[in-house]
């Protein structure tokens, strides 16, 4: 329990008064022994040991009485978070917010999201409580803090509005970490608002446990979680991909894939409108749902032959969450897919080449130039979309080339060097030593990630035959990647090292023969390799899809919003919403990422392990749920002071019986004088 006004319960040892009051007046009369009275005495004590359980009840309950009176006035708050707090006011209140797409699911009767849901209450608990000297803010999606100046504020201000973010949880309670012991805060209340998508808590992360760590050595810092972790009762998202343009003679033609997820659960088919616009010319076409929802393989879209570039966007009717509704994309005529292979040996030099050379559709154009390590400075870089090194890796001006390169947007795959090439480090990995296999064994993965990125499943669902590969010679990588495919050993097969833009990969081993049986089999190389030219190819095009993000925008300068048309968003946050931007002749669309539609709810077991041995306390909330956190009980002592007076009047009067005894008493006193 906790008090708006906790001061007065300074008052509590007013509770003995009664007591004391009747120990005083139990000591105003003196007594005298009169021989006459000791019948009258005898006849008393039986009867003492009921009055005395009387008189004790009378008194309890004006203790109680006082009490009451007192935790009244105290203004006492009941919450299912109050257990944890004590009665001293924190010296900071932090809030995390999460304003992801997902938290802006709405009850349609209430009318309020997630995100608006928690933040009206919180403003309404700290507004009765004592939030401290400072109210800090840490939103999802600028991840930077920004100081308060009542919770009231937090209702109107823009970083706490909705964006088509995700949130990165453990990356937000670091913010809050480094505030806390940069200015060594004292007691401390940690809000934390949030749907518990698997996405935005990354449970299995190593960081968890610095960051648990880091927080037990801090005195005084209790956590609140804020849970909206029901799921819509019904709710359909809709995305597109592979957005291309093709030209027909003197016309031209959109082909797109559009997929509409359904999360209701229900099996039940039925028909759904999809509006399409390109460049505000509309049409629509009716899907059929069923229990997953429905897809539209290579959706045709005439356009007028001389429309070289531009902008559309599919939408579906309105539920409850309006900002998965509505995705927008940017097409453009698909450039040349430009690949540089570097290697000094000709044979895998060819391996590389005749995999990339054969697009996956007739209509692009591929270019593929092999070259030895001795030519890199002729590598025209702003053309190419994907660079393959089979060489030692590089160092100096080369080293700094290729970083620029990822990071504006390209891909970068390096396979191990032949004999020696190792020592030398670039993106935090290095080669090691060779791995041979036995005469009679060869080396067989054990697991790969099939759910995303280059060796995810196909189209149909079905896996890459990556069980299939033989590997007869590795090279052991050390690497701060994430394995992407690991052997028995657990070395890894392929490595992602994580990037702020583009993608950089590193493979254990090489195509020929003498190596893995990679070329030979051909599926598995094949995919892996066009995976990662149309992901480097995404950056040269004029039209490209980018996630929601503080710096999407930050390649240029002059992005100017072309849609939504009711797109009010400041500069400061123009990528952090779902629209279109155009400069000069560049189109980008801004989304929402894929994880924001298909992350599931992460178990509120798994969540609370992460704060095992910290000051912890969990709120579950339903979003149509508008009840406060925590409600003032000053009535119910009230009504409980008025109760305790009430008894301790009834006891007080005298009883029939009690009278005519002590009448009796008295005649019999008068005779016996």
């Amino acid at each position: 329990m906790s008090f708006l006004q906790p001061l007065i319960l300074i008052a509590l040892p007013l509770m003995a008064l009664p007591v004391l009051i009747h120990l005083i007046n139990q000591q105003r009369h003196r007594t005298i022994p009169w021989a006459a009275m000791m019948f009258l005495m005898s006849a008393k004590r039986m009867s003492r040991g009921m009055a005395r359980l009387r008189h004790l009840l009378i008194l309890l309950m004006r203790v109680l009485a006082v009490g009451a009176l007192i935790f009244a006035v105290s203004r006492p708050l009941s919450g299912g978070w109050l257990g944890s707090v004590g009665l001293s006011k924190p010296d900071a209140t932090l809030i995390l917010l999460d304003r992801s797409a997902s938290m802006e699911i709405q009850d349609l009767q209430a009318g309020e999201s997630k995100r608006s849901a928690s933040l009206k209450r919180l403003a309404e608990l700290l507004e009765q409580g004592d939030y401290g000297t400072h109210l800090i803010l840490i939103d999802s999606a600028t991840g930077q803090m920004q100081e308060v100046d009542s919770p009231k504020a937090l209702l109107n201000l823009p970083v706490t509005g909705p964006t088509a973010t995700t949130t990165n949880i453990p990356a937000m309670l670091e913010t809050a970490l480094a505030y806390l012991k940069a200015n060594e805060s004292g007691r401390t209340e940690i809000w934390i608002c949030s749907d518990l998508k698997e996405n935005d808590w990354d449970i299995h992360s190593g960081r968890w446990n610095a960051i648990r760590e880091a927080f037990a050595e801090l005195q005084g810092v209790h956590h609140f979680l804020l849970a909206y972790a029901d799921p819509p009762s019904s709710n359909l998202s809709v995305r597109v991909e592979n957005v291309q343009r093709w030209q027909r003679g003197s016309n031209a033609e959109l082909v797109l894939d559009v997929m509409v997820r359904r999360t209701d659960g229900s099996t039940n088919t039925r028909q759904v409108p999809i509006e399409f616009e390109v460049n505000n010319v509309r049409s629509v076409v009716e899907v059929e749902l069923d229990a997953l929802g429905a897809s539209l393989q290579g959706h045709r879209i005439p356009i007028d032959g001389k429309l070289n570039s531009g902008w559309g966007s599919v939408r579906l009717p309105g539920d409850a969450n309006p900002l998965d509704n509505r995705f927008f994309f940017v097409f453009s005529e698909p450039p040349v897919r430009k690949v540089v292979v570097v290697s000094d040996d000709t044979r895998v030099g060819e391996a590389f080449s005749r995999a990339l050379a054969i697009p996956t559709d007739v209509r692009l154009q591929h270019r593929v130039d092999v070259i030895p390590v001795s030519r890199v400075a002729e590598i025209d870089w702003e053309s190419t979309a994907l660079l393959v090194w089979q060489a030692a890796l590089p160092r100096g001006l080369v080293a700094e080339q290729i970083a620029h390169f990822v990071n504006t947007g390209r891909v970068a795959m390096f396979f191990p060097p032949g004999p020696g090439g190792a020592g030398e480090q670039l993106f935090g990995s290095q080669w090691r030593n060779w791995h041979a296999s036995g005469t009679e064994t060869v080396s067989k993965l054990s697991w790969w990630r099939g759910d995303a990125d280059l060796l995810a499943h196909v189209e149909s669902g079905e896996a890459l035959p990556l069980n299939e590969l033989r590997t007869y010679r590795y090279r052991t990588l050390e690497s701060t990647g994430t394995p992407l495919a690991t052997f028995d050993d657990d070395a890894p097969l392929l490595n992602r090292v994580a990037t702020d833009h583009g993608a950089v990969y590193f493979c254990s081993t090489l195509p020929t023969a003498q190596f893995s049986s990679l070329e030979r089999d051909g599926i598995v190389f094949y995919v892996m390799l066009q995976r990662a030219l149309t992901d480097g190819s995404r950056s040269l095009a004029v039209a490209s899809q980018r996630d929601a993000g503080l710096d999407v925008l930050a390649d240029r300068e002059q992005w100017t919003a072309v849609a939504p048309e009711e797109d009010t968003a400041s500069l400061s946050e123009i990528g952090l919403h779902a629209g279109v931007y155009q400069d000069e002749t560049h189109w980008v669309a801004v989304n929402r990422s894929q994880t924001e539609d298909g992350a599931a709810i992460s178990s509120v077991e798994a969540v609370d392990a992460l704060f095992d041995g910290l000051s912890y306390r969990r709120i579950d909330v339903d979003v149509g749920d508008t009840s406060a956190l925590a409600s003032e009980l000053w009535r119910i002592f009230l009504i409980a002071m008025a109760l305790a007076l009430i008894v301790e009047a009834v006891l007080s009067l005298p009883s029939r019986k009690t009278t005519n005894g002590r009448q009796g008493e008295g005649l019999e006193g008068a005779n016996l004088a």
